[in-house]
């Protein structure tokens, strides 16, 4: 049967490819929200939480690379009028998510460029394999970087098709969208990578006439959406106290956006150890999706969308790039920079099921529904599985730390902390939500930076500290602490938050 003949079963009109969209994202925000983190969390390695939230809300600057893209979106989604402010930020990853899976379904659809029931069937599943992926997933649900990255780079990927496909639009269409690939670079600078590869699409798909003009207003575009670094300076300029690098000038700027403290882990995996990384980059992408997602993708990849596959090999490029930054990336959790790579997949996933689902078709279109509805379910199987690995909607250590840990401490205390795990939750208590004016904090690691210690005469104007790296005054915290027993040190791991003492 053909997809010319009049038949419901095989035609997909507009309003259905909408309907079975919205059910989709529906479905998944459904997820999202229920496994929600209620607050700042600790749980899938949403330690950073912490820190980007509180940045947000007293308009400082975050770690290194500074992300200022997500802070201003994050401070915008505080203003919502439900949960705290971390929960709000939260809410910033799962809508960033879903608007992911959404631009998945639509680049799907655009490069199967038919009007089949199979592919409004086969874009349905890129979405929902993606969707329900557990990295994907896990990132849903804290308050981090990598699910506006994710939705950043589907929206890039998009618009390189629509180059691909001569559906540039207007001409100064260009202009808008390298404002969308600055702004993605101003959250996350791995977006550079799906950056290159829309403006290599936009400049190779133009007519020869048109490419100069092209570059320059893409170019104008791009300089624009980074105009948004510029955050950096003019909040450190004002002192918050949250203030990575105090980045008020160049070079101050250039130690925050070049991620100074983590280049040497940049491709810096020792090479005894790259084995175990390729192992376990495998297993995590068979983890992701299954066999039958990696049959699908694989094939998808290699069979799929035959009108357009150069578009197909595109995403292959940046999907290989994001894998090997990735695996590369001498730290435990670099597994969240495979994302790139999990949106291409689901996208090929998308397309090997249109082709299976084809060639099914001639045998009857009974069979090939089938085949789609068993693909699906296959696709979507463990999902309750991945719900109860990647739920954080429980997780309430960081939260009964740091309030225990601030309940604590005595009155005009020293808090003094010691790594990422216990300074963010204090930080956000005490700087965000004003907990405990009365105390000073201290991330004792930091002190060995000039930067650090500038920040703190500036939160803390009655702090006298000695203008030299902590190496050498570390014993002078309890003279700084005023009275014995005002100097404390938090611990995560112990059943006693907090513990307050003279000594060092």
């Amino acid at each position: 049967m053909s997809d010319s003949a009049p038949n419901i079963l095989v035609r997909s009109p507009d309003y259905t490819r909408v309907l079975v969209g919205a059910i989709a994202l529906t479905a998944l925000g459904l997820a999202y929200l229920r496994t929600l983190a209620p607050g700042i969390t600790w749980a899938n390695n949403g330690t950073d939480s912490g820190d980007l939230v509180t940045a947000a809300a007293t308009l400082g600057v975050a770690h290194p690379t500074g992300y200022p893209t997500y802070l201003l979106l994050a401070r915008a989604f505080q203003l919502l009028p439900v949960g705290d402010l971390a929960y709000r930020s939260t809410l910033l990853s799962a809508a960033a998510a879903l608007l992911a899976t959404l631009l998945i379904y639509h680049t799907a659809l655009f490069l199967l460029n038919n009007r089949s029931w199979r592919t409004t069937l086969s874009a349905s599943a890129a979405a929902l394999a993606l969707g329900v992926s557990p990295v994907f997933w896990s990132q849903a649900v804290v308050a981090e970087v990598y699910s506006l990255n994710a939705m950043f780079v589907a929206l890039l990927l998009w618009l390189a098709l629509r180059h691909a496909r001569g559906r540039a639009g207007r001409p100064w269409g260009a202009a808008a969208e390298g404002l969308a690939a600055g702004l993605a670079l101003g959250n996350h600078v791995t977006a550079g990578l799906a950056a290159a590869a829309w403006l290599g699409a936009a400049l190779w798909y133009a007519p020869a006439r048109a490419r100069t003009g092209l570059g320059v207003r893409a170019g104008l575009g791009l300089a624009a959406g980074l105009l948004v670094y510029l955050y950096l300076p003019l909040r450190a300029a004002a002192h918050p106290p949250v203030n990575w690098g105090n980045p008020a000038d160049l070079p101050g700027v250039w130690w925050v956006i070049s991620g100074q403290p983590y280049r040497q882990l940049a491709f810096g995996l020792p090479p005894d150890f790259l084995a175990g990384r390729f192992a376990a980059w495998a297993g995590l992408l068979e983890l992701q999706f299954g066999p039958l997602g990696l049959a699908l993708g694989f094939g998808g990849l290699l069979y799929g969308a035959p009108r357009t596959r150069h578009f197909v090999w595109l995403t292959a490029a940046v999907a290989l790039a994001a894998s090997a930054f990735a695996i590369g990336y001498n730290t435990a959790d670099s597994y969240a920079y495979l994302l790139p790579a999990y949106l291409a997949f689901a996208l090929w996933i998308g397309l090997g099921l249109a082709a299976a689902l084809d060639l099914l078709a001639r045998r009857g279109p009974a069979l090939a529904a089938l085949a789609g509805a068993a693909a699906l379910a296959g696709l979507s199987w463990a999902a309750p599985t991945t719900a109860a690995a990647v739920d954080a909607s429980q997780d309430r250590r960081a939260i009964a730390f740091a309030v225990g840990a601030l309940a604590d401490a005595p009155p005009g205390a020293l808090v003094v902390t010691s790594s990422d795990l216990d300074t963010f939750p204090i930080w956000y208590y005490h700087y965000a939500l004003g907990q405990r004016p009365d105390v000073t904090v201290i991330v004792e690691p930091l002190l060995d930076f000039a930067w650090y210690r500038d920040s703190l005469r500036s939160t803390y104007p009655a702090l006298r500290l000695p203008d030299r790296p902590r190496d050498t005054w570390a014993a002078e915290l309890a003279a700084l602490a005023g009275p014995p027993g005002q100097l404390c040190r938090t611990d995560p791991q112990d059943a006693m938050p907090l513990s307050c003492g003279a000594g060092p």
